[in-house]
């Protein structure tokens, strides 16, 4: 059995923080109290260079507390959707809320037109279940709910 290796990290100057840990098979990162776009792109950087430090293409992030965000290209993640897909990964998104869910399906929907293997859940488990069950075939749309 691998053993959970957590490291949090603290934003300055916000609220907001993140921990990232390694999990059976998978990259495990947590969002909290995230307000901003440069949380956001701080949060983003620390799950890429944790996914290529533990060479882990499956990733489970999970929000919490934190606004949804609809604004793609203002937030930077097509850059991060573009190395998704030239990279294999496979993300899953929880979110705490119905309107960080309605946000992550929204986002999803994007990813899965560029090729990329994201998908929105709205719980951990199921999430998981799906990170974890080796489809290597993209995913077809299915609303969070």
């Amino acid at each position: 059995m691998l053993e959970s290796h957590m490291k949090v990290a603290v934003a300055r100057r916000s609220s907001a923080w993140h921990r990232i840990g390694v999990e059976p098979g998978y990259l495990r990162a947590e969002l909290f109290d995230r307000h901003t776009v440069e949380e956001t792109r701080t949060f983003l950087e620390a799950v890429l260079a944790a996914a290529i430090e533990h060479r882990l293409p499956l990733v489970l992030i999970r929000v919490r507390n934190s606004i949804p965000i609809f604004t793609i290209e203002r937030y930077g993640f097509s850059g991060y959707l573009d190395l998704a897909f030239k990279s294999k990964y496979k993300i899953a998104l929880v979110g705490d809320s119905f309107e960080l869910r309605i946000a992550h399906q929204y986002i999803a929907t994007i990813a899965r037109m560029r090729g990329v293997r994201l998908r929105a859940f709205s719980d951990e488990a199921s999430a998981v279940g799906w990170l974890t069950a080796g489809d290597p075939s993209p995913v077809s749309p299915r609303p969070a709910g």
